[in-house]
C-alpha cells in the first residue's frame, strides 16, 4: 500500500488496509499522449542505493545553456521525500512516504549532503516513523517538521507532534504540539515566518471512528514555539496544494473533500490572507484534476501545470493562471506533453521549470500481463510569466516521476528521490530513484 497522501492525490478512495503497492497510484505535483516505453527488469523491492539504476551522470548544455549535473547519490533510495535547504547551505532529506511490499510505515531516515560535491550522508533520525508529514525550511535556517500519521503497521493514527532540525548540531527538538493531530496537510510558509497548515485528515487508531477530513487551520509561531488556531477553509480538504503569493497570501488549491471509496477531486481553491487570518474564495480551476504542478509566479499569481483528470485517469497537458487581482483562473499556453506527477519548482529569475513526469494513461494497461508501460519522460520545459510560453530546455539525464525539488541559493535546482520506473507485477511497484541531480539554468 502507498501512503495515506497517495490515496488522496488518486482520488480513487483511502482504504487504509490495503494490502501491496499501487501502479502510478501516487500523489503529485501537477495534448498529447507518448506512448511508454518498456519498464527495465528490476528487482522486486529496492529499499537502497545499489538496488537501482546506475548514475545518470551528467548531460550536454541545451541550446538555452541549461545543463543538468550529477549531484551524487542518496544513502537511501527514496519515493515522495521532503527537501529543504538549511541554514549552513546544505540539503536535508526526510523521509520515504512510501514503499513497495505488503504495508507502510512512513519513514524516520533523515539524511543531509551537498549538491555540489555530492557526499550524502545519514543524520539524526525522527523520533518514530511518520507517512505524510509537513517539512517547510525556517528563515533562521532551520527546518519544522509535523503532523503525519503512524504507520500500517501498528494501526494509522495522526500525528499532532512538532519537530525542529538544526543544522548546526544536526539534530532534532520538540516544539509545540498541533491542535488537532493531522495528515496530508496543505502547509505554507508566511511571509513573517510564521507556518500555516490547512486541512488533512485526523485519525485515531483507538478510535471506532472513522478518519475525519479537516477544514481547520492553524500557524506556528517560531517565537513561542506553539501552534494557534486561524481561520477555517470553506470545505474540507485532504491533500490540497499550497504557495505562498508575492503579495503574502496563501493560495491553496484542490484535493478532496472525504476518504470516500470514490473521493471528488476539488477544482476550488481558496486564499488565506495573513493581516486577517481569513479564507475567501479564490475560484476554481477549469478541470479538476490530482497529481498536478503549482507553482507561484512574480506577479503575485500562480500556475497549475498539468496532473491527471481523475475521471479518465488520463495525464494533462492544460495549464491555468491565478490572476491575484480578481482571484481567478484564465487558460494559459499548453504543455508540450501531457503529463502528470512532473516537478514544477519557480526559478530566481522569475521563470517556472517542470521536469519529469508520467505520461501513461489508464488504457496503457496491459490487461494480460497486470502490468503498467513505463511511461516515464525526462522532458523538462521553461514557463516564462512574461511571455506566457513554454519552451523546452535541457532533458533530464534519465526519465523520472514524483522528484522533490528544492532552489538553492546559486539559482540552481536539486532533484532528489521519486521514481525512476513503473515497476512490474500486479500491481506494479515503482523502483525508487537514489540519484540526485541538479539543474543549471542558461539564458
Amino acid at each position: 500500500m502507498r501512503s495515506l497522501r497517495s490515496h488522496v492525490a488518486l482520488g480513487i478512495g483511502l482504504v487504509l488496509s490495503l494490502g501491496g503497492c499501487g501502479g502510478d497510484m501516487a500523489p503529485g505535483l501537477t495534448a498529447t499522449q507518448t506512448r511508454p516505453t518498456e519498464s527495465p527488469s528490476r528487482p522486486s523491492s529496492p529499499t537502497a542505493a545499489t538496488d537501482a539504476p546506475s548514475p545518470p551522470g551528467s548531460v550536454a548544455p541545451s541550446a538555452d545553456g541549461a545543463v543538468w549535473l550529477d549531484a551524487g547519490e542518496l544513502r537511501e533510495a527514496r519515493n515522495d521525500t521532503n527537501v529543504v535547504v538549511v541554514g549552513t547551505g546544505q540539503v536535508l532529506v526526510v523521509g520515504s512516504d512510501w514503499s513497495c511490499g505488503a504495508s507502510t510505515n512512513g519513514s524516520d531516515s533523515v539524511e543531509i549532503g551537498d549538491p555540489e560535491t555530492g557526499v550524502w550522508e545519514k543524520t539524526a533520525s525522527l523520533s518514530s516513523p511518520r507517512d505524510a508529514p509537513t517539512v517547510v525550511a525556517l528563515p533562521d535556517g532551520r527546518a519544522l517538521l509535523t503532523g503525519g500519521a503512524a504507520g500500517e503497521d501498528i494501526g494509522w493514527s495522526a500525528f499532532s507532534s512538532t519537530y525542529i532540525f538544526d543544522p548546526t548540531t544536526r539534530s532534532w527538538s520538540r516544539s509545540g504540539l498541533l491542535n488537532t493531530a493531522r495528515t496530508a496537510t496543505a502547509a505554507a510558509l508566511l511571509l513573517d515566518g510564521r507556518v500555516l497548515v490547512a486541512g488533512g485528515m485526523f485519525l485515531d487508531r483507538t478510535s471506532p471512528d472513522p478518519p475525519r477530513p479537516l477544514d481547520s487551520s492553524e500557524l506556528w509561531d517560531s517565537g513561542s514555539g506553539t501552534w494557534t488556531r486561524t481561520g477555517g477553509l470553506s470545505r474540507t480538504r485532504i491533500g490540497a496544494s499550497a504557495v505562498t503569493l508575492a503579495d503574502g497570501r496563501v493560495l491553496v488549491v484542490g484535493g478532496v473533500a472525504g476518504q470516500e471509496n470514490a473521493p471528488i477531486q476539488e477544482a476550488s481553491a481558496e486564499v488565506y490572507d495573513p493581516k486577517s487570518g481569513r479564507w475567501s474564495s479564490a475560484g476554481s480551476l477549469f478541470l479538476a484534476r490530482g497529481d498536478f504542478a503549482i507553482v507561484a509566479l512574480p506577479d503575485g499569481g500562480a500556475i497549475v501545470a498539468g496532473g491527471r483528470d481523475m475521471t479518465a485517469y488520463a495525464p494533462l497537458a492544460t495549464v491555468e493562471r491565478f490572476d491575484p487581482a480578481s482571484n481567478t483562473w484564465a487558460p494559459a499556453q499548453g504543455l508540450p506533453v501531457a503529463v502528470a506527477r512532473a516537478t514544477g519548482i519557480g526559478l530566481a529569475d522569475g521563470r517556472v521549470l517542470l521536469a519529469g513526469g508520467n505520461t501513461y494513461s489508464l488504457d496503457q494497461i496491459d490487461d494480460n500481463g497486470g502490468t503498467f508501460g513505463a511511461g516515464l519522460t525526462a522532458g523538462a520545459w521553461l514557463f516564462d510569466p512574461e511571455g506566457g510560453r513554454w519552451t523546452a530546455t535541457a532533458s533530464m539525464p534519465s526519465p523520472r516521476a514524483g522528484s522533490s525539488p528544492v532552489l538553492l541559493p546559486d539559482g540552481s535546482v536539486t532533484f532528489a528521490g521519486g521514481y525512476a520506473d513503473e515497476g512490474v507485477g500486479t500491481p506494479p511497484c515503482p523502483h525508487a530513484d537514489p540519484h540526485v541531480v541538479r539543474y543549471v539554468p542558461g539564458s
